[in-house]
């Protein structure tokens, strides 16, 4: 009887550890299956908006990417997640570019790069945390925006860092999908 208790204990064990492997690979398979392809259709869905691209000077926190490139995978995760909350954040604010557009960008920033993110955030919780560095950036970004009276060309800078954000944001993918 003992003998058929341990091996019902070893059973239930070797599932529940299956299981957590299961959910924590499931949760970041997001990564490696659909990042990439979300993540282009937010830099085209970016470039369709109008406009030209402009040069950015002084304003993208490149030391900051640097930091993060050699971080955790957690943090990484974490990180990554909180640029694209961030970037949902500054686009909520009224612009004057085709609205369906901004809504096709927003929703797949929000409803699928968020949401997927924030799933392998789950799944790698970080120890640490540095997102206000981030969030000091963002509220500059803002700042830039409020203080031109939100035109158009004000806008077009901060989409042009918006695609800086984007494009460093893959490259991080690119080196974190490596470690799932």
């Amino acid at each position: 009887m003992n003998a058929k208790m341990n091996a019902k204990q070893m059973w239930l064990c070797l599932f529940l550890v299956f299981c957590s492997v299961q959910t924590r690979c499931y949760g970041c398979d997001w990564i490696t299956n659909h990042y990439e392809i979300i993540s282009g259709e937010t830099l085209t869905m970016l470039r369709k908006m109008g406009g030209q691209t402009v040069p950015i000077t002084g304003l993208f926190p490149y030391r900051l990417y640097k930091e993060i490139e050699t971080s955790t995978v957690a943090v990484q995760v974490s990180f990554l997640t909180e640029v694209t909350e961030q970037i949902v954040k500054l686009f909520d604010i009224p612009e004057k570019w085709d609205t369906r557009k901004l809504d096709d960008l927003q929703n797949v920033l929000a409803n699928k790069q968020l949401k997927g993110l924030k799933r392998c955030a789950e799944a790698y919780p970080a120890t640490e945390r540095r997102p206000s560095a981030l969030r000091r950036h963002f509220k500059k970004l803002k700042r830039i925006l409020k203080k031109a009276n939100y035109s158009h060309d004000s806008w077009v800078q901060i989409r042009a860092i918006v695609k800086t954000h984007l494009e460093r944001m893959y490259m991080i993918y690119s080196d974190l999908k490596t470690n799932f």
